[in-house]
């Protein structure tokens, strides 16, 4: 007899992704502790639900009566989907993990217990959205009941008991349809862009933010960091963040991601809810998501040629335990030994190194001759491609919001006659709702053209509705804020406070940081067990550094410092891999295609995690 009590663990993919990324991921972890899958879940074959269940029940934890695993690999945002923003596509992930639960519930007769969330790349963004979004509606286990059960890291008090709840918290916790409520156990992240895309000098990256902030939709303009109005109506003058903006952009507000940053709002007060949290980043390679981004740090000094001592993990060596700067830096190569390396052939860009073609020879030789027709045409198509995808994420982003504003009632009787065909429908809602559900299947945007075209709303009733909206959300936890200051200024009477530009001056864990080490490992019947989370510590205090390397934003750097705030978030654990002779470790460090042998490489670091993850 299977326990009742379950721990759900979420796992989302990346920006035009699909769960099929995330497969060989979901698989090892299933395995490893002999979780079983949720239905809606898709896997690449030759794994499937059923050969997972059947592993399952022969595993050890198979006879255990207090906890079971089931992961839920999403499926709600493939594809261009993935366009729609943060914000919206965290919503549809949140409407899939309640229905996850209630089905649970109904037809297993479970009790969700335990909660965790684990997102690759933009799904890492998604993730911390998603738990801002739980956090807000109730979704949690109250701090009380999580510290009575609490077996590892002491959870952090910084969310309200029962009777300091926000009235807001208390109605969404009233109407959800179901009757668990998880305690967070795991939070992780793997390549995630936490301080956005950064945009260098050059004027390809100029292009590149360009094309990124105007033809990914919504999430692209959040990459870039170039959305705004991330605020209440308050504003919150008084806060950090917006104390170092000018007038003019605090009545803008914050990007998303320095808005899920802030410790006022319900990301991060979700967020320090969970029991561990842990950040997956590639110290060197990954072209689409750098070190300093994945890992939020202002320098990265991996980037200077023997700079470092590097300690692997003996069992799993793509995983680093520690790093240290070297004394001195190896002397330079002459001059023309130096020119000449750069044009040997393993040091050309790949675009211009036949050998990384993803042909045999001679079709590799050939593609490299034909470039300089097949490239421009390449280019054209693709920027056709996002183009169209865009205005089509864009459609359904008007659809959403003017769906929420018909719930909410801030639509009136004017807004609507003047978009009669936006009348609040079933064919309206039915609309809206298959774009959701369509986002699970192949081929949802041919799908989507058939269907018929909604009048959007006009550009100035569309920004009120987004204002209103965020601000609502925003709001949520300020009831809270004031009794939450309280108790931190508290806990640090006696201290001495931390000056901001202090607090970004060395932001890595260091081998001192006794109080980030793991727990020990533990056992389960039948000798299963799983392995002690250790972190990567930076053995020196300080780094060679590339003279040349681009500065960080300003945003960049304020969203950084909050991160590393160990106020903030204690049990935050960095993990770092190292994949020399890879072009890109991005889809590496999760196996994305396990056909490819160089994405093989990452299976390692995969099943190094999943002997971490608790139970």
């Amino acid at each position: 007899m299977a326990s009742s009590n379950v721990h759900l663990v979420v796992v989302h993919h990346g920006l035009w992704g699909s769960p099929l990324n995330t497969s060989f991921f979901v698989a090892t972890l299933a395995r490893q502790h002999g979780a079983t899958i949720a239905p809606s879940s898709k896997l690449q074959a030759p794994e499937s639900a059923e050969t997972i269940k059947a592993h399952a029940s022969d595993h050890p934890n198979a006879s255990r009566k207090d906890i079971r695993m089931v992961v839920l690999n999403s499926s709600v945002n493939q594809d261009d989907h993935t366009y729609d923003g943060v914000d919206w596509c965290a919503e549809r992930l949140v409407k899939e993990i309640y229905e996850e639960v209630l089905r649970l519930e109904t037809e297993e007769g479970a009790t969700v217990t335990r909660f965790s969330i684990i997102g690759y790349s933009l799904g890492g963004l998604i993730a911390r959205y998603t738990v801002g979004s739980l956090y807000s509606a109730g979704f949690f286990a109250s701090a009380s009941d999580s510290k009575t059960s609490s077996t590892t890291l002491e959870t952090p008090t910084d969310a309200p008991s029962s009777s300091a709840t926000s009235t807001a918290a208390e109605d969404s916790a009233n109407v959800l349809a179901f009757k668990s409520r998880p305690k967070p156990v795991s939070f992780s992240t793997l390549a995630t862009p936490h301080l956005g895309v950064a945009a260098g000098k050059s004027s390809f990256s100029k292009f590149a933010k360009y094309v990124g902030s105007n033809m990914l939709g919504r999430s692209g303009r959040q990459l870039y960091l170039a959305d705004r109005g991330w605020t209440t109506d308050s504003g919150h003058p008084d806060s950090n963040a917006m104390g170092k903006l000018s007038k003019s952009e605090r009545q803008r507000g914050l990007c998303l991601l320095e808005a899920m940053a802030d410790e006022r709002f319900s990301f991060m007060k979700g967020l320090r809810r969970f029991e561990r949290i842990d950040i997956y980043a590639n110290a060197i390679a990954d072209l689409t998501v750098n070190y300093r981004t994945a890992a939020f740090e202002e320098h990265d000094p991996f980037i200077v040629p023997g700079g470092l001592i590097l300690n692997r993990d003996p069992d799993h060596p793509e995983l680093l335990m520690s790093y240290e700067a070297v004394e001195r830096l190896p002397d330079q190569k002459p001059f023309f030994e130096r020119v000449a390396s750069k044009f040997h052939p393993s040091n050309l860009p790949w675009i211009l190194n036949p050998k990384r073609f993803p042909f045999r020879f001679p079709l590799n030789y050939l593609a490299l001759l034909g470039l300089p027709v097949l490239l421009p045409t390449m280019i054209g198509l693709v920027l056709h491609r996002l183009s169209s995808q865009a205005k089509e994420s864009n459609r359904r982003v008007s659809d959403f919001e003017r769906l929420w504003a018909i719930e909410n009632g801030h639509l009136d009787a004017e807004d609507l006659q003047s978009t009669s065909k936006c009348s609040p429908t079933k064919a309206d809602l039915s609309n809206v709702e298959g774009d959701v559900e369509d986002a699970t299947n192949a081929g949802s945007t041919q799908r989507d053209a058939k269907k018929p075209k909604s009048k959007p709303l006009d550009k100035s009733t569309l920004e009120r509705i987004e204002r209103t909206r965020i601000s609502r959300l925003l709001a949520m936890a300020e009831a809270e804020a004031e009794e939450t200051f309280r108790e931190v200024g508290e806990d640090n009477v006696g201290q001495e406070p931390v000056e901001y530009e202090e607090r970004l001056r060395s932001t890595t864990f260091h081998a001192h940081d006794n109080d980030l080490t793991s727990k020990p490992s533990r056992e389960a019947g039948g000798g299963y067990k799983t392995k002690s989370n250790t972190p990567t510590v930076g053995l020196s205090s300080s780094y060679h550094l590339d003279p040349n390397e681009v500065p960080l934003s300003e945003t960049q750097l304020r969203i950084a410092a909050k991160l590393n705030n160990k106020s903030l978030l204690p049990q935050l654990s960095k993990h770092l891999t190292h994949f020399e002779g890879i072009l890109n470790a991005h889809p590496v460090i999760i196996n994305r295609s396990p056909s490819i042998e160089a994405h093989r490489r990452g299976i390692p670091v995969i099943q190094a995690f999943a002997e971490r993850f608790p139970l």
